[in-house]
């Protein structure tokens, strides 16, 4: 059965240190490059982690904590201590690494992803 699924390239160090974060609300599946090396997480155009996607949030806009996540406990430790400011983020719930990854082949996509994508992209994967 095709679903439909979004491709998110992350940071090596904020999985790593994701573990600490609560499980956040259900969604959408999410399959996650484990990116910027070297790390020993890495691993050329896999994806080698998945998880849900619970919501977006928008950035508090103001004051101290202006363009991060409202709740620096949700966040991995690495991202809230390293993050530049944005203006939304994603929750990601049942982050797993698959014993098993994915190649960047396995997934489709209304425009062509012949490499690695930089930000989210929509694509489909068939189960």
């Amino acid at each position: 059965m095709i679903q439909p699924v979004v491709l998110v390239p992350v940071p090596c160090v904020h999985l790593e240190s994701a573990a600490s974060v609560p499980n956040l609300p259900l969604g959408m599946t999410v399959f996650i490059y484990a990116s910027i090396p070297p790390h020993p997480m890495f691993r050329p155009g896999q994806f080698s982690w998945t998880g849900t996607l619970g919501s977006v949030v928008r950035a508090v806009e103001s004051g101290p904590r202006s363009g991060k996540f409202p709740d620096d406990a949700r966040r991995p430790p690495t991202a809230e201590a390293k993050d530049g400011p944005f203006l939304y983020f994603w929750e990601i719930r049942e982050l797993q690494q698959l014993a098993t990854p994915r190649r960047l082949g396995d997934f489709k996509s209304r425009t062509s992803i012949n490499e690695v994508p930089r930000w989210p992209v929509v694509a489909e994967l068939d189960f």
